[in-house]
C-alpha cells in the first residue's frame, strides 16, 4: 500500500497522547527506532514499513499522531493497530476513508467536532483483519 495511515487519540474534543511505552508494547521486537520522531517495523526483507511520530505540543513524550507510510501486509502491523484502537477516544483513518475505525463506542465524542464532520462519526471495527480489509477493499 502506498499511502499513509493515522492513528490519533483524543479526549473531549482535543488531542490526546500515547505513552511511547504503550507504542514500544504494541509494536513490540520488531520496531527500531530510526530518530525520536521516526521508526521503522520491520518484520522479514520485504515486510517492512515507516512510522512517523507527532508528539504533543505541550508533552513530548505522549505521541498525538502516529503516521505509517507504506503500511506492509503482514498480519503483525495490524494487530499492533488493533491493539493501540483500544486505548480510549483512538481512532484511525487514511485518505478517502469512508469512515474513520475504533474500538471505542465514545471516540466519535472524544473526536474535535470538525474532524467529526470532515471524516464522519467513526465506525467499530472487530479485528486486526477487519481493519486490513476495510483498507484493502478502498
Amino acid at each position: 500500500m502506498s499511502f499513509d495511515i493515522y492513528v490519533q487519540s483524543f479526549r473531549d474534543g482535543k488531542a490526546a497522547g500515547v505513552g511511547l511505552e504503550i507504542l514500544h508494547d504494541a509494536f513490540g521486537k520488531y520496531v527500531i527506532e530510526v530518530d525520536e520522531d521516526y521508526w521503522q517495523v520491520q518484520y522479514g526483507a520485504d515486510e517492512s514499513s515507516d512510522i512517523f511520530l507527532q508528539a504533543l505540543v505541550n508533552d513530548p513524550s505522549s505521541i498525538h499522531t502516529i503516521s505509517i507510510h507504506r503500511p506492509c501486509r503482514d498480519s503483525r502491523l495490524w494487530q499492533s493497530l488493533w491493539q493501540l484502537l483500544e486505548l480510549p477516544g483512538t481512532v484511525l483513518y487514511y485518505p478517502a476513508c469512508e469512515a474513520p475505525m475504533t474500538r471505542d463506542v465514545l471516540a466519535g465524542l472524544a473526536m474535535p467536532p470538525d474532524m467529526r464532520e470532515s471524516l464522519g462519526e467513526p465506525c467499530l471495527v472487530s479485528g486486526a483483519a477487519e481493519i486490513f480489509q476495510r483498507i484493502e477493499n478502498a
